[in-house]
Formats: structure tokens, C-alpha cells, sequence
């Protein structure tokens, strides 16, 4: 069993890790597709912290945090207060984009999810969503972006998100999973809606319906 020093030591490092990604893995990810015309390189560097960010980070949520999912919370809210900060006191150009606020919607809803599925007392309604945005939303958002050389919906990135969250879905709950997995990839799809809240409260949705009806 963990002592609450050990979790806020972990705390601490998984802030660290977010903020190493933030500033160096992401800004290298950024140089790296600038080498490459027309693909857009801050769409890059945005995926690339959301999938290792928040998708490692979701990872050990149920390793290390029990009892004290709270923490995550307070991370994410932490983490978008800053992310709004460099917004107006220096934009990280290599992912931050000046027409929208995506990443800061992001990190807001990693944590307001989350903190829905500890109170509703099922982890898996917090964590799947987060499952699904960081792993199945970067993939199709990064094939996108080679493939078509800008910030657009299309089937190939929407086939690679159906993937990733029908694994994760049927891994979690089954058959029903893939289901959860294919509705997420089909709100994924919506055009000029921010994905970051939509596939995370239609995700968290249908696992609490699961758990009323099973």
C-alpha cells in the first residue's frame, strides 16, 4: 500500500513528465514535422501531448492512485490554468493554436471526468473517456494530419480512432465496449465541435448506462 508521501512524490514526477512533454518532446515533434510540407506541424505537437501526457498519465491512474484520484484532478485543473496563462504570456506556438483553445478544453475535461466516475463511484466512467482521448483521438488526429495536410475529418483517421477505442472498449467492457468505442469515434467525427468534450461526456454517458442496466 502506498503512503500518501510516495503518491504526492508520483504526483509530482507525472507533472514533471507532463511538463518535459509540454516543452521538449512536443516542440521537437513540432521541428520534425516542419520538415515535411504543408503538414501542420502545431497539430502535431498538440497530439503529441495528448498521447503522452495524458494517455501515460491515464495508464497509471489505476496503478498508482486509488483512493486518491482526486490528485489527477487537481493536476488537470492545474495544468489548464497554466496552458490558459501561456496563452496570453507567451503562446508555446508548437502546439498552442491562437484560433481555438483545444488543449485547455482538453486538460479541463481530463479532470472534470474523472472526478465524475470517482463520485459516481465507477472509475471506468472517468477513465475510459480519457482512454479514448488520449489514445484514440491523437491516432486519428496525427494520421489525419499526414494524410491530409491539415486540421480536417477524415475516414482513414476515423478508422485508426475506431481501432484504438473498440480495443480499449472490449477490453473494459466487452462486447458493449466496442459499441461505447464506435459511438465515441462516430461524435469524434462531428465537424466544428471540440472533441475534447464531446467524446468524453458521450463516453462517460454510455458506461454509466451500462452500469444501470447490467
Amino acid at each position: 500500500m502506498l503512503t500518501i508521501s510516495m503518491i504526492l512524490i508520483i504526483t509530482f514526477l507525472l507533472l514533471l513528465w507532463n511538463l518535459v512533454v509540454i516543452h521538449y518532446l512536443a516542440k521537437w515533434a513540432y521541428k520534425l514535422a516542419q520538415k515535411y510540407r504543408d503538414v501542420p506541424a502545431a497539430y502535431i505537437g498538440r497530439k503529441i501531448v495528448h498521447l503522452f501526457g495524458g494517455g501515460i498519465t491515464a495508464l497509471l491512474i489505476p496503478v498508482f492512485y486509488e483512493g486518491y484520484y482526486v490528485l489527477v484532478t487537481i493536476s488537470a485543473f492545474g495544468l489548464a490554468i497554466y496552458l490558459l496563462f501561456r496563452r496570453e504570456y507567451g503562446l508555446m506556438y508548437w502546439f498552442q493554436i491562437k484560433e481555438n483553445r483545444y488543449e485547455v478544453h482538453f486538460a479541463i475535461a481530463y479532470g472534470t471526468i474523472l472526478l465524475i466516475g470517482v463520485l459516481l463511484g465507477n472509475l471506468w466512467i472517468g477513465l475510459i473517456p480519457l482512454f479514448f482521448m488520449s489514445f484514440g483521438d491523437s491516432a486519428t488526429g496525427l494520421i489525419r494530419a499526414v494524410t491530409q495536410k491539415r486540421h480536417v475529418k477524415s475516414w482513414e483517421g476515423s478508422l485508426a480512432m475506431f481501432l484504438i477505442c473498440s480495443i480499449v472498449g472490449f477490453l473494459s467492457l466487452g462486447a458493449y465496449g466496442v459499441i461505447v468505442g464506435s459511438i465515441a469515434t462516430l461524435v469524434e467525427k462531428i465537424p466544428e465541435i471540440d472533441d475534447n468534450i464531446t467524446v468524453p461526456m458521450v463516453s462517460a454517458l454510455l458506461v454509466y448506462l451500462q452500469g444501470l442496466i447490467s
